[in-house]
């Protein structure tokens, strides 16, 4: 898969996908920077990623907002797994809705890293006595 370059002008996030963004049930924690440019209520969404889309909820009445059911189903469809790096980029953040390019919909180009990390470092992190220690060299 071939990454394209951000637009520059729309507000993006990263991600490096730990057990809790992959495994039942799925979900993924929208960070708190981008709350201001997203509805502070429950809407469909659309991930983009190369010439497909997905159908998710983005449940913005929390306190954490994240995307919800359909997350899981872009996960399988494209064998996400821990350590691959995801970048979204927020296209449409469901304003409006009349004939604008998410149609009311959150929109979110993502693009996909493959981390392919080793096992030892990818098992980490899952509790406070188990972290990952990064050494920079």
């Amino acid at each position: 898969m071939q990454i394209v370059p951000l637009s520059g002008d729309k507000p993006f996030f990263t991600i490096v996908l730990s057990k809790g963004h992959v495994d039942k049930p799925a979900q993924l924690e929208i960070p708190s920077r981008l709350h201001s440019h997203l509805p502070g209520s429950r809407v469909p969404a659309v991930l983009l990623f190369g010439n497909q889309s997905w159908a998710v909820t983005y449940c913005g009445e929390l306190k954490c907002k994240k995307l919800g059911p359909g997350w899981r189903d872009f996960v399988v469809a494209n064998r996400l797994r821990i350590g691959d790096a995801c970048v979204f980029e927020l296209i449409t953040p469901a304003a409006g809705g009349t004939g604008s390019e998410g149609d009311g919909k959150v929109v979110f180009r993502v693009q996909v890293l493959r981390g392919d990390l080793p096992e030892e470092i990818t098992s980490r992190g899952a509790t406070s006595r188990d972290p990952i220690v990064i050494v920079d060299n």
